[in-house]
């Protein structure tokens, strides 16, 4: 948790508004925010679930958002998985909060997240140095989507069966709930994550000439063939 007084409101019942969220989120807005004590505690309780437990000890991949709030998570709740090093703890630009407007959700360059947090890969899969997604004008909630859409045909195509995925609760709702038939999540799968929350879901996926199980990898330039199905272990 970056935000606190915006993330309290959503929460609310009755919950304030879209426009009212992003209204505080702008008014406690920093750069890259960086977690709130209230992010560590959360954090920590996360660590303490046996989910928790368990993936640290047998997840084979941890790719996290390069947001830092996100990487200085993954590091609390997943400490023996990150530890392993940069073919372990890798950081994916698509996996960023819906980008633009707030400052909180543009990336800090490639060096200086490197120096940061040397254990995790910010080489392989952050195209440029310096944050170009980010702009002036807030994210459309379809070119979030789409971000998500290809990290799970960027997911599908890695070797590893068992991968812990930490981002954000914006860009996993858009995933989740925009982009069927391309993307279909049950209704466990697909509900809105709250701060921290450990879900284990399998994904399946059929392609051109693929089955619907994970021995078929989609291939490169596939994107727009392969459909992805989620549910909740």
């Amino acid at each position: 948790m970056h935000n606190p007084r915006a993330e309290a409101a959503r929460e609310a019942d009755p919950p304030c508004s879209f426009d009212e969220f992003l209204r505080l989120m702008k008014e406690d807005d920093a750069f890259d925010a960086e977690l709130t004590e209230l992010g560590r505690e959360q954090g920590k309780r996360a660590a303490a679930l046996p989910l928790a437990a368990q993936v640290d000890a047998s997840v084979q991949l941890v790719v996290s958002s390069p947001l830092s709030r996100a990487l200085d998570t993954a590091k609390l709740v997943l400490p023996t998985a990150t530890a392993k090093g940069k073919v372990a703890f890798v950081a994916h630009d698509d996996l960023r909060e819906r980008s633009g407007w707030l400052l909180n959700a543009k990336r800090r360059p490639r060096a200086e997240l490197a120096a940061k947090f040397p254990g995790c890969d910010f080489e392989t899969n952050l195209p440029t140095e310096d944050d170009t997604l980010w702009t002036d004008e807030l994210e459309t909630e379809e070119s979030t989507a789409e971000r998500g859409y290809r990290f799970l045909c960027w997911l599908a195509r890695r070797p590893e069966m068992d991968v812990a995925v930490v981002a954000h609760g914006g860009l996993f709702h858009y995933m989740l709930n925009s982009l069927r038939p391309r993307v279909v999540a049950s209704d466990a799968a697909s509900r809105r994550f709250v701060n921290t929350e450990l879900r284990s879901m399998s994904m399946v996926w059929i392609g051109d000439g693929g089955g619907d199980d994970a021995s078929s990898k989609p291939a490169e330039g596939e994107n727009v063939h392969t459909v992805f199905k989620l549910d909740v272990l």
